[in-house]
């Protein structure tokens, strides 16, 4: 087979690549979507200026001179309850007795009244009341300062102003901004619904049943949707074709819904590794076939007829990995209008030499020191056939064509284990 470079099937994986439609969805089901246009503030939050304490609203001009040997006495109006609206409290000065003026008492997030511009938690007056509780008056032994404990309006989103841009993947933080902004629905891309096949007369879905002779238990694709899934992505499991073509072809038929379909194994050029064949027999348009790098080099990528997405992914568990990783997922980002995925540059823990000229993917582990600077681990056990090294690992090392000699302290990049980062 003729290999590409990954930069080249990259190109020319995202080159085929058609937004999803779009649709409107609640704010109970955003995360993980993918925004298909600017969603601006409805109203300013905090819309009003309000308390961020327990305690007594006043004017602090009023309160110049306060200390401990000489206390400030003010006179409590009106209780304010977060909800609670007061028109009738003013700032009027009392002139009876050594009462100042007058002070309200509020509750964490209540409206702060007209002409008060600063709050004092109660634990820090004395409180003078009568016997059903009811506070009388305060006394105050320190001055306060204008905007002291109380929230202004418009402090943490202006109305109109963005608050998630088109293109960025939701996280339970951007929906509590879309709720506090009083947006009620978001326009998102449609998540691409996606297949999974198992290949191969070998391989056994009856996992906790003992195995017949020859045969390996199924870990591809529970790896493979169980990924997808988490990422947010609704994969379904298609069933294992064995070495059937017939059962293969009919298949392509009945996934009809699916936008995406995977398949593992029978990619490659042996007798069994049908799957190229029978795609172009099906009108399949084969993009790429066999892509310079190591694990995962007969990666597959084909469009259908119909605009359907296929990828043969080798059958060996680790070329799986790296193919849903850095074949599958690039085009998912594409698809739903993602900007394409930045990788951390990270120096290694250890020297490293790679072997061959091929783009390797490597099982890898980023650690910190004690001065919390990140470092890499690339782990033992890189044959694309071992699984144990992905219990230790969180991410993996890209290291590329021109690399190959690297000394402890060389930069490579690094991505998660994850399709998304948390920070997207």
């Amino acid at each position: 087979m003729a290999l590409i470079s990954y930069s080249d099937a990259l190109i020319a994986l995202r080159a085929e690549a058609m937004l999803q439609a779009v649709e409107s969805v609640d704010l109970y089901a955003l995360a993980g979507r993918v925004v298909a246009e600017d969603v601006v503030a409805g109203i300013s939050v905090p819309s009003f200026n309000n308390s961020a304490m327990d305690g007594f609203a006043l004017q602090a001009s009023l309160t110049a001179g306060a200390s401990e040997t000489a206390p400030l006495t003010f006179a409590v109006g009106d209780c304010l309850a977060a909800g609670d609206v007061s028109a009738s409290v003013s700032v009027s000065v009392i002139a009876a007795g050594n009462s100042l003026g007058q002070a309200v008492e509020i509750m964490t997030g209540a409206k702060v009244p007209d002409g008060y511009d600063a709050v004092v938690p109660i634990e820090r007056v004395s409180c003078v009341r009568d016997v059903a509780g009811k506070t009388l008056e305060i006394r105050l032994s320190h001055a306060l300062r204008a905007g002291e404990n109380v929230r202004y309006a418009a402090e943490d989103f202006q109305a109109g102003i963005p608050v998630v841009s088109r293109s960025t993947r939701l996280h339970a933080g951007h929906v509590a901004a879309l709720a506090a902004t009083g947006v009620g629905t978001v326009k998102v891309y449609k998540t691409p619904t996606v297949a999974v096949i198992a290949t191969g007369k070998e391989i056994s879905d009856c996992h906790g049943q003992p195995l017949a002779d020859g045969e390996i238990y199924n870990s591809n694709a529970p790896y493979l949707i169980n990924q997808l899934n988490a990422s947010g992505l609704a994969a379904t499991y298609a069933g294992n074709i064995g070495d059937d073509e017939a059962h293969f072809a009919r298949l392509l038929d009945e996934l009809s819904e699916a936008r995406i379909i995977i398949s593992s194994g029978a990619v490659s050029k042996g007798r069994w590794d049908f799957i190229p064949e029978i795609l172009k027999q099906r009108g399949a348009r084969i993009v790429f076939h066999g892509v310079a790098i190591k694990p995962g080099k007969p990666v597959l990528f084909a469009v259908l007829p119909d605009g359907r997405y296929y990828f043969g992914l080798p059958g060996n568990p680790i070329s799986a990995a790296v193919g849903l990783r850095f074949f599958v997922q690039p085009l998912i980002r594409a698809i739903l209008g993602m900007p394409e995925e930045q990788f951390l540059a990270i120096p290694l823990a250890q020297a490293f030499n790679k072997k061959g000229p091929m783009f390797h993917f490597l099982k890898a582990k980023r650690v910190f020191d004690e001065n919390g600077q990140a470092r890499l681990d690339v782990l033992d056990g890189q044959e694309s056939f071992k699984i144990s090294p992905m219990l230790a690992m969180n991410g993996w090392a890209l290291v590329e064509e021109k690399q190959s000699n690297l000394a402890s302290g060389s930069l490579v990049r690094f991505a998660e284990a994850d399709l998304f980062s948390t920070n997207e």
